[in-house]
């Protein structure tokens, strides 16, 4: 889908924008930029675009600022991934706890897309190659300095090449170098403390498996959630492109210890066997794997940066997106929707703040405005992740009893389920700046 430009020109000696990390943020604040004819360059320390990933699914709201910033884009996540209606989730005893359905939700997309990081990327690629620009690979930025009395910054790359810029969009990933350079702490929420490995982070593994074939109890037109003692189960369904009458799944699973680094067929199916879908039944109806395409452990933390600015006296600018403000679990497939829309509202924030500057005016609190905004939009898919990860963190404690038992009883609420809807799905909060 995606058209890599097979000889990419040098990278200018100046712009109005660079944009170091070609992921989903990225991209989008490419898009955005694209769109409104601001000047900018894309670029990245890998040789080429992600060819595996952790995120499965792309919620209404990111279909919607994706839609606005070009069509064509959304129409092509949509003609690669399967059209998912809803989430549901299951207990340890395989009863159900929850069902949100999307389809009740006002907007054009009332549904989710479930595909993987990767494929939403290459969509993404396709179309800044489409609107006539470059995303420049193997950039691997080394330093960073302010120049002209902090009227702009001096990135320099492992190549040797200098490129100036008044606005540089940090969106290279939770490790991200461009935040430490600002002195930006990255911190856990709740405890204040600077966020960094511990033994409280969660682990879990991602695969990309194929099913021998599908129980009847695996959903496959949306997210299905299975709670177990030890941890949940996660599984979302995929388009193959290599073989389109395969089986193709995500999965995730919840680990209370450290997974394997290589997790094999045999330690997933075992996963599967103990607490996945049909694991309670008797007898035992638990799919079966045929084979793992790819598999991989994570650990993760919550965090957020103190702030998602950085000024310079003289009036140059770091702005923060995606990962490199913003980390936390898996659930609730939160993340890349998240970064691809923090990325579309800082596009619009920068062009605001570039017109107002050009026409002479205050823009100081446009780029303000969006740092203070988008953060509070973090913390609050933070708040919502955590308690979800709670939830699918599984157990035998009184508070866990009480969590299932309340959404089984409050979620059939039609109110209920659709506030449920509207939050996971990002329409609320995706254009927020």
């Amino acid at each position: 889908m995606s058209m890599p430009n097979s000889d990419p020109p040098p990278l200018p000696p100046s712009i109005e924008v660079c944009i170091v990390g070609a992921g989903p943020s990225g991209l989008a604040c490419a898009l955005g930029l694209a769109a409104r004819q601001v000047p900018f360059v894309i670029v990245d320390g890998l040789a080429e675009g992600q060819t595996t990933s952790r995120a499965i699914v792309v919620f209404p709201g990111t279909l919607e600022a994706v839609g606005a910033l070009h069509p064509q884009v959304a129409e092509d996540i949509m003609a690669t991934g399967v059209c998912g209606n809803s989430l549901r989730a299951f207990d340890r005893h395989g009863q159900p706890v929850f069902h949100i359905p999307l389809t009740n939700l006002k907007t054009n997309y009332p549904f989710g897309m479930f595909m993987g990081q990767h494929t939403v990327e290459e969509a993404m690629r396709a179309g800044v190659y489409r609107s006539g620009s470059t995303i420049h690979f193997g950039k691997r930025m080394e330093a960073i300095k302010e120049v002209d009395g902090g009227a702009q910054y001096e990135l320099l790359f492992e190549s040797g090449e200098k490129l100036r810029a008044r606005y540089v969009v940090a969106a290279d990933g939770a490790k991200s170098f461009l935040r430490s350079f600002a002195g930006i702490t990255f911190r856990d929420p709740y405890t204040k403390k600077e966020a960094v490995p511990g033994p409280g982070d969660s682990n879990f593994v991602v695969a990309d498996i194929v099913y021998e074939k599908p129980t009847d109890n695996v959903t496959r037109d949306g997210l299905q959630l299975n709670i177990g003692d030890d941890g949940f189960v996660l599984t979302g369904p995929m388009k193959d492109a290599v073989d389109p009458e395969r089986h193709l799944f995500r999965l995730y699973v919840g680990m209370t210890g450290t997974p394997p680094r290589n997790p094999d067929l045999a330690f997933l199916q075992g996963i599967l066997d103990k607490r996945g879908p049909g694991s309670q039944m008797t007898p035992p109806n638990v799919p079966r794997i045929a084979k793992v395409l790819h598999a991989a452990r994570f650990r993760t933390r919550p965090a957020l940066a103190d702030s998602y600015l950085h000024k310079t006296k003289g009036g140059a600018y770091i702005l923060l997106a995606g990962d490199a403000a913003h980390t936390h679990g898996p659930a609730g497939g939160q993340g890349m929707n998240l970064g691809i829309c923090d990325g579309s509202a800082l596009a619009l924030a920068i062009d605001r703040h570039r017109t107002a500057s050009l026409m002479k005016e205050d823009a100081g609190h446009i780029l303000e405005s969006y740092a203070k905004t988008r953060r509070e939009v973090g913390f609050g898919v933070i708040d919502m992740v955590q308690f979800m990860s709670k939830l699918e963190a599984g157990g035998l404690s009184w508070a866990q009893w009480f969590r299932v038992v309340a959404l089984r009883i409050f979620s059939p609420v039609p109110f209920v389920s659709n506030l449920l809807a509207w939050s996971v799905s990002g329409l609320g909060t995706a254009t927020k700046a």
